[in-house]
């Protein structure tokens, strides 16, 4: 006899949709980009990706809870802040020397979207599990000394992305 599949849980739900969301961020970026011969949004839609995947969990969040709160909350500030950077970044230097020679070969082009559809998938993996379980237990110590390290470990990334751009336009001088 054959046995039958269960449905699947909420966590697999979740990353199937986010992985579908991602894959047509990613592809429609790539052809758009594509067509057009620029990387100009690439960042951007990065950025943008790793807020639709956050926004989706939560969303569909069965209950919320503090930690789901808080942690969404972070991760939304962490990949806002990597948005705008990169934005400017790629503003700042007039594109991205990472594609030159690229754009104009659809294959090793969309390497690059792909890539960046799998770092966004890798990177959101915490969050989207966390969005995707089921009600614990209030907050407890090791939840708030974790988020404390989040929200520190953003702080850092902030601090760093600031110096390293002060010092890139200072002549990356030691």
């Amino acid at each position: 006899m054959l046995a039958s599949r269960s449905p699947l849980s909420m966590a697999e739900s979740i990353f199937l949709a986010c992985s579908l969301i991602t894959s047509c961020i990613q592809l429609g970026g790539w052809a758009v980009a594509y067509a057009l011969r620029t990387e100009k949004f690439y960042d951007i839609l990065g950025g943008l990706n790793f807020l639709a995947v956050a926004a989706f969990s939560a969303a569909t969040a069965a209950e919320w809870e503090a930690r789901k709160v808080a942690a969404t909350v972070i991760f939304c500030c962490s990949r806002s802040w990597l948005l705008v950077f990169l934005a400017w970044r790629a503003h700042e230097r007039g594109g991205d020397a990472r594609f030159d020679g690229v754009k104009d070969k659809p294959g090793l082009f969309l390497v690059f979207w792909i890539m960046q559809g799998v770092w966004v998938m890798l990177v959101s993996s915490p969050v989207l599990l966390i969005n995707s379980s089921a009600a614990a237990s209030p907050l407890a110590g090791a939840d708030m000394l974790l988020l404390c390290g989040f929200l520190l470990g953003v702080v850092c990334e902030v601090a760093a992305d600031v110096q390293k751009a002060l010092w890139v336009r200072a002549g990356r001088r030691c």
